[in-house]
C-alpha cells in the first residue's frame, strides 16, 4: 500500500450581519470574527465546493513526480467520466481507447 499526501481545499459561503460605520469597518470586524473567534459556525449546508490535491509519496518520503504514468491521463483528460479526485474511470463499461 502506498502513502499519499492529500490537501483538501473547501469553499464555504455564508451571509452574516455586521454593524459598522463603513464597509471598511465591516470588513475589519468580519476578519476579526472569522480569524480570531469561533463565532461563525460553518455547516454542511454552507459548503459550496471543494477539491483534493493528491501527491504520491515514495518510500523515502519524497514526491513521486518523476515516475508518473501519464498515458491514461493524456487519453482521458477531457473525458466526462474521469474522476477528479482519484483519476479513475467512472464509466461502467470502462473507456475504449
Amino acid at each position: 500500500m502506498k502513502k499519499y499526501d492529500v490537501t483538501l481545499t473547501a469553499h464555504y459561503q455564508k451571509t452574516i450581519s455586521v454593524y459598522a460605520e463603513s464597509p471598511e469597518q465591516a470588513k475589519e470586524k468580519t476578519e476579526i470574527i472569522l480569524f480570531d473567534t469561533d463565532i461563525i459556525d460553518f455547516t454542511d449546508d454552507d459548503f459550496v465546493c471543494g477539491e483534493a490535491d493528491i501527491t504520491e509519496l515514495c518510500e523515502d518520503g519524497l514526491d513521486d513526480t518523476d515516475e508518473k504514468d501519464t498515458s491514461e491521463e493524456d487519453c482521458c483528460s477531457g473525458c466526462p467520466y474521469l474522476c477528479p479526485v482519484c483519476g479513475e474511470c467512472m464509466y461502467e463499461d470502462e473507456c475504449e481507447e
